[in-house]
């Protein structure tokens, strides 16, 4: 069979906002570093010593901590307001990236197509039941609350080495068609047949 590469990516409907937040929290965090580097020079460095050596360290070590973790946690937390989502498929073998602020690519994770236990489109009946199931981690790889123009929200359940692992994507049905053509039919949602058969009985008429 002949390789097949297909692409897609579920970029960011919002990118204004989006912008807006991730400035707002990296001049936060930038700020709690300043602060920390401020208490380092002008509380810590010229203080001296009470006597109390647990009041000594309550003073000097908690703002530091604070400081710290500020910066750290708003640092960690801005990058999860400007997310774009890559889907990368190569002849049956399936990959999940995620772009932060157009720079920082992170790989998610890697799978076959015969690894996929399920598949179909977000908020049907079988969705419901597996996303419900005790144990079985769940990850949304889009930052959008709709899909754009020509996609749709799919759902895809991963059986790795015994670890069931839900995904929600954002993409169009070539993508899907893709992964079926190395996918075993069974897969399919029922829900997501019939919606097929549909679609391609209205095309007919």
């Amino acid at each position: 069979m002949q390789e097949i590469f297909y692409e897609e990516s579920a970029k960011i409907q919002n990118e204004k906002s989006a912008t807006i937040k991730y400035r707002l929290f990296q001049i936060f965090s930038i700020i709690s570093y300043v602060l920390l580097v401020g208490w380092i020079l002008f509380g810590i460095l010229p203080y001296t010593p009470s006597g109390n050596v647990l009041l000594d360290i309550l003073f000097l070590v908690i703002p530091l901590v604070m400081f710290f973790c500020s910066g750290f946690f708003l640092g960690r937390l801005k990058n999860k307001f400007y997310v774009d989502y890559d889907y990368t498929f190569v002849s049956g073998s399936i990959r999940f990236s995620k772009v932060i602020k157009n720079i920082n690519r992170k790989f998610i994770i890697k799978f076959d197509s015969h690894e996929i236990e399920k598949l179909g489109k977000y908020g049907s009946e079988t969705f419901e039941k597996y996303s419900q199931m005790p144990g079985i981690s769940k990850s949304i790889l889009t930052s959008n609350y709709t899909p754009s123009e020509g996609k749709a929200f799919y759902y895809l359940i991963v059986n790795t080495a015994g670890d069931k692992k839900l995904f929600i994507i954002e993409c169009s049905e070539t993508f899907i068609f893709n992964i079926m053509k190395f996918a075993n039919k069974s897969i399919l949602d029922e829900e997501f047949v019939k919606e097929i058969v549909q679609s391609k009985k209205n095309k007919a008429q």
